[in-house]
């Protein structure tokens, strides 16, 4: 990632999705906080984590914040992709953070939560929120971006003003380090006012939906926003390959 720029705003951050950042003439200005609003189905997890391995790639440390899945079935599907994250989170690169096994400790058998180590086991019990944002001001070294996985849940288990200040807090951490940061939300789980809250206080908006055409189904990103950047001016369709999301058109068009 680079830093530097001539004040003409012509620096960008890769996503690690490159037909995302030809349409986005690069990628997106670093500081930036991105929600991905996605429905069900339209595989923003899969987008997640291929913004994961493209900073990796890009020599960011980066972390992942899971409090919807298990994070071995996060490894899981990484693998399966061919993205190797294991010789990353052995030299550091790549942490994840458990939020979702805590959640369970108590109501899981003892079976599943035997091989829990101790630092994990630590964590029950604890706040998620609490946790979340000890996670987003840890002061690292260098450059990195994160993934937070996901806000819906936070929307389930806090009121929505707790909620706003947690993404203000990440929003204004980045901003200071020059980190992009994506948050994931399942669209159509909350109401409207909710979900123009998010929109409006992040500084980027993706949309991923599907909708029936024929027998198929047809799957489109749109931008709704991008803090300080001209944004394409309608939905781009993207295909699910062994490669991960590669959208089907590779002209900028505005």
């Amino acid at each position: 990632m680079d830093y530097s720029f001539d004040g003409t705003g012509g620096y960008r951050v890769t996503t690690g999705i490159s037909g995302l950042d030809v349409q986005l003439g690069g990628g997106v200005p670093p500081g930036s906080t991105i929600l991905a609003l996605a429905e069900p189905g339209a595989n923003s997890d899969l987008f997640a984590q291929q913004f994961v391995y493209g900073g990796l790639l890009n020599n960011e440390d980066v972390y992942y914040f899971s409090s919807e899945h298990p994070i071995s079935e996060i490894v899981q599907d990484m693998e399966y992709m061919k993205w190797d994250v294991r010789k990353y989170t052995e030299n550091g690169s790549l942490v994840f953070v458990d939020a979702y096994a805590p959640r369970f400790y108590n109501v899981l058998p003892k079976e599943f939560t035997r091989d829990v180590s101790a630092k994990d086991f630590l964590k029950k019990g604890i706040d998620t929120m609490s946790l979340l944002k000890s996670t987003v001001t840890n002061k690292r070294d260098g450059k990195y971006r994160g993934v937070i996985d996901s806000i819906s849940y936070f929307l389930r288990a806090y009121d929505l003003n707790n909620v706003v200040e947690a993404i203000e807090i990440i929003s204004s951490v980045g901003k200071a380090t020059g980190a992009i940061q994506l948050v994931l939300m399942t669209s159509g789980m909350h109401d409207t006012i909710t979900e123009n809250t998010l929109k409006h206080i992040c500084d980027g908006v993706v949309e991923f939906r599907i909708k029936e055409r024929g027998s198929e189904l047809e799957r489109t990103i749109m931008i709704r926003k991008m803090r300080g950047m001209l944004i394409p001016n309608r939905t781009i369709s993207y295909v699910v390959s062994n490669k991960g999301i590669e959208l089907e058109t590779t002209t900028r068009v505005l």
